[in-house]
């Protein structure tokens, strides 16, 4: 019997003890952390003064019940809390149809609170996640900065100033039903993220009275165009949760727009090799050099300094080159691909099967698939002539053509479906980044498709420099794209030969080891062009030229593989017309036996014929 009372007692000085720490904080001027010790008197799970009144149907519609029903599921339920541990008050049962009891601002354990204005939210929140002592009890690892870096933030800025629409704490985790950040239902989960900011970035009304740094309103399409981004095909599409989303680029709690110095840091988070390339090249000097000219330039943007006809001139939206995001973007970050480059070819087909150097090369690929092409081709361009799509919008439905076309897919597909690539075709068009010149997302006002052209070399680089001569940046891009174009097309003619020399039986796995290493220094080349240079002596340039070695090789073992399949089919046509003269043969001496046997049977001399 000493047991039960001797634990009792225990529990009796322990609630004492920390319903003694709380007044001792209250008198002092200081909220108190939650002690839980009413909690643990009445149980979670069991009946409190707060669920009595606040879940009986009977006092509040449907709608207001949720509190209670959503709590349930609650991270905070899960560890034992309950109503009163946030918003204060005494939560005996008894007290239940005694609202001035059960919500006394004066009760000394645990003072009523109520619940916070927008302002107050996280310090409410801060009150337990700003308190090691009290966090530590559920996890010893846990943070304790969020309501310091809340107010770092964009949102906190704000909410300093008195804006009571930007986010708080509730904004993102929820109220009632907050769920861990791991579980797929929250609504902070990797997943889940851009849809929860743009439950308020994506609101034209709310967001109506907000500039950027420049003045200019602030934009509302960054979730759409997210949404079409390689990110988000990652993380939604393939469900890798590393894939970054907006708190990955703007922080969580302390969430800001990273700067333009520092955006190359932010994206090299996980392309490292790419971030310190463009680190060490003359194109981050440059941007550094041009953002101090934009400092102060007002609307004019390059127009201040570039006069028409260069392109720079009829660029007036950019004020500041933010490095990665000056030909990326930001939130539409879209697969880069071969589009991104410039002078682009009059079609995207001349990246895999029009080499300029074609006629001087010594090994072609046969003339009928060389035939088959020209005419596919020409039919393609006369449908889109007589379609009216011309330039741009023609290079990108040639794109999408490709992926339809015969001879590059395994068959008809059922009506509806998508025709299923041949892997060769596949492996290439995606090795390659073969790609179009622009993109389109849902405009979140109307929810009409708009579409958002890309940015290429060409769209600052063209034209004459001062001398007179081409200018410098477009003789990088077209030595860029140049030799990548001379690359694939050589890979791929190696490919077709390949294909033909395999589909007749010629052992030749040996030319595609050389393929795939030819592949690998393309791959390569779309990672060094990040340097923005084609000096004879530049990794670029090296990377080129070991993937020629390759195609080289690998045309000339497919040279060696057609003529071996030329002897053989050669050697066929003399074996089956030495086969059929002696059939023939064969069946004149079978005749002449037969006629020869039946006039021996018949009594009369055998025939002459």
């Amino acid at each position: 019997m000493r047991r039960p009372a001797l634990s009792l007692l225990v529990v009796m000085v322990a609630v004492g003890a920390l319903s003694a720490l709380a007044i001792k904080q209250s008198l002092a001027g200081t909220p108190a952390a939650p002690t839980s010790a009413p909690l643990q008197q009445f149980g979670a799970a069991g009946e409190t003064s707060c669920i009595a009144c606040h879940g009986d149907p009977e006092l509040f519609e449907p709608e207001f019940l949720l509190a209670v029903q959503d709590y349930e599921h609650d991270v905070h339920a899960d560890v034992g809390l309950s109503c009163h541990d946030c918003h204060g008050g005494n939560p005996d049962p008894a007290l239940a149809e005694d609202m001035s009891a059960a919500m006394d601002e004066s009760f000394a354990a645990n003072p009523y609170l109520g619940v916070p204005d927008a302002t107050g939210v996280p310090g409410f929140c801060g009150r337990c996640h700003s308190d090691p002592t009290y966090m530590r009890r559920f996890n010893p690892s846990a943070r304790v900065d969020q309501e310091q870096e809340y107010w770092t933030s964009q949102h906190g800025a704000g909410l300093s100033q008195g804006d009571e629409n930007v986010a708080t704490c509730i904004s993102c985790h929820g109220v009632h039903g907050i769920q861990r950040s791991g579980d797929p239902q929250s609504l902070v989960y990797p997943t889940r993220v851009a849809e929860t900011c743009s439950t308020c970035h994506a609101d034209a009304a709310l967001m109506g009275d907000y500039v950027t740094g420049t003045g200019r309103p602030l934009p509302i399409d960054q979730y759409a165009r997210w949404r079409e981004s390689v990110h988000a095909e990652a993380l939604l599409v393939r469900e890798d949760l590393s894939a970054p989303t907006c708190n990955d680029c703007h922080g969580n709690h302390g969430a800001m727009p990273p700067g333009l110095d520092s955006v190359t840091f932010v994206c090299g988070q996980c392309h490292g090799r790419e971030a310190d390339l463009f680190r060490g090249s003359t194109k981050r000097v440059g941007f550094e050099e041009h953002n101090d000219y934009l400092l102060d330039i007002g609307d004019d943007g390059c127009a201040f300094c570039h006069e028409l006809p260069e392109p720079q001139a009829a660029i007036t939206n950019i004020h500041s080159f933010g490095e990665c995001a000056a030909c990326h973007t930001n939130h539409g970050v879209v697969r880069p691909t071969l589009a991104f480059l410039s002078p682009l070819p009059d079609t995207p087909c001349a990246f895999c099967h029009e080499g300029a150097d074609a006629p001087a090369r010594e090994v072609h690929e046969p003339e009928g698939t060389t035939t088959h092409y020209e005419q596919a081709r020409s039919g393609l361009l006369a449908t889109a002539a007589e379609l009216g799509i011309e330039g741009e919008d023609r290079f990108d439905w040639l794109v999408d053509m490709s992926l339809v076309q015969p001879s590059h897919v395994l068959g008809a597909a059922p009506e509806g479906d998508v025709p299923q690539l041949r892997p060769e075709f596949e492996r290439l068009f995606n090795k390659f980044r073969i790609g179009g010149t622009s993109f389109t997302y849902e405009d979140p006002v109307t929810g009409d498709l708009t579409r958002a052209p890309i940015l290429r070399c060409e769209s600052c680089h063209a034209g004459e420099d001062l001398l007179g001569e081409e200018a410098h940046g477009r003789r990088v891009a077209a030595g860029i794209i140049n030799r990548m174009r001379e690359l694939t097309v050589r890979t791929a003619e190696a490919e077709r030969i390949h294909l033909a020399a395999r589909r007749g039986g010629v052992e030749a796995r040996h030319i595609s080891t050389e393929i795939d290493l030819a592949v690998d220094s393309q791959i390569q080349l779309e990672v060094l062009l990040h340097s923005f240079s084609v000096d004879e002596d530049s990794d670029y340039v090296a990377a080129f030229e070991t993937g020629m070695e390759h195609a080289n090789a690998a045309l000339a073992a497919g040279q060696d593989a057609l003529d071996e399949l030329s002897f053989r089919r050669r050697g066929l046509a003399v074996a089956l017309v030495f086969i059929v003269l002696v059939l023939i043969a064969l069946g004149l001496k079978i005749r002449e036996i037969s006629l020869r046997d039946a006039a021996k049977d018949s009594g009369l001399p055998p025939s002459t014929t």
